[in-house]
């Protein structure tokens, strides 16, 4: 059974970096397409009256757990993982820029800015955006189009979008089989993905 699936995720969550890790090899283990759509996961939070750091608003001892299960996912799925010595980060540019970078390399970039944030602590900033883009082979000069407002409308609208369609956060997976669609929510539930894509999960 065929399917498209869609990656909604910010680069400011570690949670989506997990997810962007692993969703593209469970798509096409189903045999499914497969869109990334980066937006805004602060102005989702806002939207919907969720804090926009909800870690922050954790017990200490929930706080630790939430790290330590984050360190486990990244040994079951083989990658690395750091939490940021700066954090929140600002994601903006990052989010802006993937709509400007070709679809056939956004891939790359993609785990390539989620390295730079959650793994090698390096941040978002500007400069480390052009070293992500020369990284993949990619023009540094693709950045000056993160301000032009066809990029930030883009952005925007997927915002709108993913709260139109009832994400809760990132990364939320929504999954389309036969006209039918489920939300999955969570770098930890990529099973269910799975499911979704066999006609097995309920919508």
């Amino acid at each position: 059974m065929s399917g498209h699936v869609e990656c909604f995720f910010d680069y400011s969550s570690p949670f989506a970096y997990l997810g962007t890790t692993q969703i593209e090899r469970v798509t096409h283990e189903e045999g499914a397409t497969f869109a990334w759509r980066p937006f805004l996961l602060g102005a989702l939070f806002r939207s919907i009256g969720t804090p926009d750091v909800p870690i922050a608003t954790f017990s200490e001892a929930k706080r630790r757990a939430q790290l330590l299960d984050l360190h486990r996912w990244s040994r079951v799925h083989g990658v690395g993982f750091r939490f940021p010595s700066r954090f929140p980060l600002r994601s903006v540019d990052a989010l802006r820029l993937t709509y400007v970078v070709p679809e056939a390399e956004r891939s790359a970039f993609i785990a390539r800015v989620m390295r730079a944030a959650w793994v090698d602590d390096e941040g978002l900033e500007r400069e480390v955006l052009a070293r992500c883009l020369k990284d993949v082979g990619l023009d540094e000069a693709l950045l000056a189009r993160v301000d032009e407002p066809e990029t930030k409308a883009a952005l925007r609208a997927t915002t709108e979008e993913a709260e139109r369609r009832g994400a809760p956060g990132a990364p939320t997976f929504f999954v389309t089989v036969d006209g039918r669609e489920s939300a999955v929510w969570g770098q930890d539930r990529l099973e269910f993905v799975r499911l979704a894509l066999r006609g097995q999960l309920d919508p």
